[in-house]
């Protein structure tokens, strides 16, 4: 397989990206723990983890899993992910993540795979540099951030409440965390809306208001956005059901570090928005079930010396 092959393979994994302790706990998305021992140098092990029909994404060709394996305590195996079989013994295509390497904070090899059919699940392993061992392998679902085993719209509120945070932090959460680098972002937010089930084909578009009760009555300025006699707004999108909103916290460097918001089952969304005088741009990247993505600038025009009564000149 060449570079150029393996990097579109997996850019989502950001395997340079700086890394924070990580919990020993199980995420709430695991849907199987297994253990098992490499015997022999370079031997192969195997695991198997069941995956349940409601683990799979309805109307979705396959479903997207993680794949973790870190060494059992006092095992000096350094684990590799060399392989994955579905039941009827075929090997599935494994997306490769962060090698496992000694005395790194995750402590975890990681690797991804697609998964079309209910039943058990081989994971592979060997030992790198001729090391020999036990090894735990935890089998998540990316998206499954509350936890019942399956992805769907109940998943988005708690996934925007954790967006932005990493491991410490009050918000954090384990399963929201797809790739468990520690830290919740754009990346994560891709691989939860790779299971999302797809509502409809519609084209992707964002309709965008400020709440009538925020909005101006009067003859104002004129821009592509709101208006308002109002420092505390409300904004109201309306974008595909299923879809998660993120929005740039950086003055317009586009690094969608948040905050972040779910969709409902119509795909309205709000953001509450303190503005300063004068025009305030706010920038929203939409990212929908079926992988595309929207950005859309809303400006909001602030007029704090005018009473709510008056009407402009």
């Amino acid at each position: 397989m060449s570079w150029k092959r393996a990097h579109r393979l997996a850019p989502r994994l950001e395997l340079l990206e700086d890394r924070f302790e990580l919990s020993t706990v199980f995420p709430a998305n695991s849907i199987g723990i297994a253990q098992g021992s490499v015997l022999q140098p370079r031997g192969v092990s195997s695991a198997t983890v069941t995956v349940a029909a409601k683990n799979l994404t309805a109307g979705r060709s396959s479903t997207l899993f993680g794949i973790f394996v870190g060494p059992a305590a006092g095992s000096s195996l350094a684990p590799r992910i060399v392989g994955v079989e579905a039941g009827d013994g075929s090997k599935l295509p494994l997306k490769q993540g962060r090698p496992f390497l000694p005395g790194r904070a995750d402590g975890q090899a990681a690797a991804f795979v697609q998964v079309s059919h209910a039943g058990p699940l081989t994971i592979l392993v060997s030992g790198g540099h001729r090391s020999t061992g036990g090894y735990t392998v935890d089998v998540t679902l990316h998206g499954d951030v509350n936890g019942d085993g399956t992805v769907n719209q109940s998943d988005l509120a708690p996934f925007a409440l954790a967006y932005g945070s990493s491991v410490g932090g009050k918000d954090y959460n384990a399963a929201a965390d797809f790739n468990q680098d520690g830290i919740v972002n754009q990346i994560d937010a891709k691989a939860l809306e790779e299971n999302m089930p797809v509502p409809n084909r519609n084209p992707l578009n964002l309709q965008m208001y400020l709440l009538p009760a925020d909005s101006a009555h009067y003859r104002t300025p004129q821009n592509s956005g709101g208006a308002t006699f109002k420092k505390d707004v409300v904004v109201v999108g309306r974008t595909v059901p299923g879809s998660i909103a993120i929005q740039d916290g950086t003055s317009g460097f586009f690094k969608w570090v948040g905050p972040a918001y779910a969709t409902d089952a119509n795909g309205y969304f709000t953001a509450k928005e303190t503005l300063t005088q004068g025009i305030n741009t706010f920038d929203f990247l939409i990212i929908d079930p079926l992988g595309r993505q929207l950005i859309r600038s809303f400006p909001i025009y602030w007029l704090p010396f005018a009473a709510s009564g008056s009407k402009l000149k």
